[in-house]
């Protein structure tokens, strides 16, 4: 494997491209350590009345939006951001998922989902009560998500 770094001084932010002739686990295992490096420091701003707390991504269970705010989910704690769903969607790491038109949730903390054929399957996190729902268009990508990280284990 040849590895290069190309600095460019005009760029907004730091961008990792991996070239390739096939994707291998050599491949996904090199993705899924910068992916997790990636979120190691990663926090956002959060409210909770008007206090403002610098939320570590790791801990997010989900975020769901909640008429003109979006909730965030922790397993202690749930705060307020004012930035739209798509926009946190594209900021946070791999790791999080869009499960329904509302709802985005880290597959990291995800413990269990009791699925439901006709209607959202309910998703269930570690070391919390708090649940949430996967709608039918987007409990299949959920599901295979859940089965790739099953089988690296």
């Amino acid at each position: 494997m040849k590895i290069n770094i190309d600095v460019d001084d005009s760029l907004q932010q730091d961008m990792i491209t991996i070239h390739c002739r096939e994707i291998t686990d050599e491949i996904l295992e090199l993705q899924r350590l910068l992916s997790q490096k990636q979120t190691g420091g990663q926090k956002i701003s959060a409210y909770i009345d008007d206090t403002e707390y610098y939320v570590d991504v790791k801990t997010i269970l989900f975020l769901e939006a909640d008429g003109n705010y979006i909730s965030v989910h922790t397993a202690k704690s749930i705060y307020r951001v004012r930035q739209k769903l798509y926009e946190l969607e594209e900021l946070l790491p791999r790791d999080f998922l869009r499960v329904s038109k509302s709802t985005i949730v880290n597959t990291e903390l995800i413990a269990s989902i009791k699925k439901n054929i006709t209607g959202a399957s309910e998703i269930s996190f570690r070391n919390s009560t708090k649940k949430t729902y996967a709608s039918r268009n987007y409990i299949k990508a959920l599901i295979e998500i859940m089965d790739e990280k099953r089988l690296k284990r």
